[in-house]
């Protein structure tokens, strides 16, 4: 857990550096525990300035799922070099454990996603943010699932369906990794994908 001062924060610009504090604060004690005094706490900073970038704490939270999926688009890693399942395993393990893989980081950047979702039911703003980002990654393993349909790497398939399943599977393990008293239904889960991809999507 990065403590204000440590070298962690010296990486960000001070905008980033309030939305990553943000992920820390909500991951450790949820969106009633939330506030712009925390939040400026663990960056290190002074309130007035995340005052000064965001106005209040809705208008934080709505900057934070900006900040999460223009860091799913920087940071998923994603080869163009690579083969079509190259690609597709690059992007299921990123969505099934984030961006820093198992460690605490990525531990703490889904937990905060969590919190978020729990929020968007009541919330039409934040449920459409959800919604595109839900279709983002929807649209990022279909275009790779075609790619590779039509370098024959997959049998012909239904490229939009192939996606929200296996989306629709991650989200499910993951949920029950971070919210039950289990820790390997992502592992599981991705075991079962790869069989479901060696017996009907690969070639």
């Amino acid at each position: 857990m990065p403590e204000p001062g440590d070298p962690f924060w010296d990486e960000f610009e001070t905008e980033e550096m309030i939305m990553e504090a943000t992920v820390w604060v909500l991951a450790e004690e949820g969106y009633p525990g939330l506030t712009l005094r925390k939040v400026a706490e663990r960056a290190g900073k002074n309130r007035g300035l995340v005052h000064y970038y965001f106005e209040s704490k809705d208008d934080l939270l709505r900057s934070l799922l900006d900040h999460i999926l223009e860091g799913m688009q920087r940071l998923i890693g994603i080869n163009e070099e690579d083969s079509p399942l190259e690609q597709l395993w690059t992007a299921l393990n990123f969505f099934a454990y984030g961006p820093e893989g198992v460690d605490e980081h990525g531990l703490h950047y889904y937990l905060a996603i969590s919190q978020l979702q729990a929020l968007a039911e009541y919330d039409s703003e934040l449920r459409q943010q959800f919604t595109r980002n839900h279709q983002y990654r929807i649209d990022l393993l279909a275009g790779i699932i075609k790619e590779g349909i039509r370098d024959e790497t997959f049998h012909p398939a239904d490229p939009e369906a192939t996606a929200i399943f296996l989306i629709a599977a991650i989200d499910g393990a993951q949920n029950a990794d971070l919210s039950l008293d289990v820790e390997t239904a992502r592992d599981t889960t991705l075991e079962i994908i790869d069989q479901f991809l060696q017996k009907n999507i690969i070639k």
